[in-house]
């Protein structure tokens, strides 16, 4: 299987609810690159738990083809297309595909072909934390090395 195959294996449309995504800009005087980072909010029915939910989004992180934390990202193929101003991920599921919520600036910055860093965090967080919080879990998680990564560009 190939990175632009979006055949792997994923968790079904009920966890993939719980993703949430998130994006920033990383913007230097020599490259800019935008951010994408996946998280699962944490458990929320009976069959739920911090131990499914880091399984899920390890199977997430393996059907994109992400690569470890500490290593540098692997290029995963094309996986974001902008379709009618709004930014879609394949994650890997042939029928369905993500919608990224993304300010103007960064569907921009990915439509003139601007490299996109995806990073998946294994760990669950609430889906109203904040910017604090947020970075607090994504540098605990590269800490712990409870992540993966890689890149990609619009189509």
């Amino acid at each position: 299987m190939t990175p632009e195959s979006t055949s792997g294996t994923v968790s079904g449309p009920g966890f993939v609810a719980g993703i949430r995504l998130a994006t920033a800009l990383h913007l230097t005087e020599a490259f800019s690159v935008a951010q994408l980072l996946a998280y699962h909010v944490p458990p929320r029915l009976a069959h739920e738990s911090v131990e499914s939910i880091g399984a899920g989004m390890r199977a997430f992180a393996d059907a994109l083809y992400l690569g470890p934390h500490d290593g540098p990202p692997p290029y995963i193929g094309h996986r974001i297309r902008i379709r009618r101003g709004a930014p879609w991920l394949a994650y890997g599921d042939d029928t369905y595909r993500l919608c990224v919520p993304a300010a103007p600036s960064w569907v921009r910055l990915v439509a003139a072909g601007g490299p996109i860093r995806i990073c998946v965090l294994f760990g669950p967080l609430a889906a109203g934390a904040g910017q604090e919080e947020t970075d607090a879990h994504v540098r605990a998680s590269f800490a712990r090395g409870s992540m993966r990564w890689g890149t990609t560009y619009h189509v």
